[in-house]
C-alpha cells in the first residue's frame, strides 16, 4: 500500500495482508494475551491512581489543609 493512496481513501481489496505482513510475530497476539496485557494495564492504572490520591493527602496535610475537605 502506498502512502498517496491511503491519503487520497483508495486502499486496495488486501490491504489488510499488506499491514499482517509487514507484523512481526510480536505484534501478532491472541486474544487471551491481549486479554491479560489489558487486565495488567487495568491494574497498574488503579495502583497509580491510588498512589496518586495518597500523595495528594499527605501533600494537603504537610501545607496544613487537611481539615479544609
Amino acid at each position: 500500500m502506498k502512502e498517496h493512496d491511503f491519503d487520497r481513501g483508495c486502499l486496495s481489496g488486501g490491504w489488510t495482508d499488506e499491514v499482517e505482513h509487514n507484523m512481526t510475530q510480536k505484534q501478532r497476539k491472541d486474544l487471551a494475551t491481549l486479554l491479560l496485557e489489558l487486565e495488567d494495564i487495568k491494574k497498574d492504572f488503579e495502583r497509580i491512581t491510588e498512589q496518586k490520591n495518597r500523595l495528594t493527602n499527605l501533600l494537603k496535610f504537610y501545607n496544613g489543609g487537611i481539615l479544609e475537605n
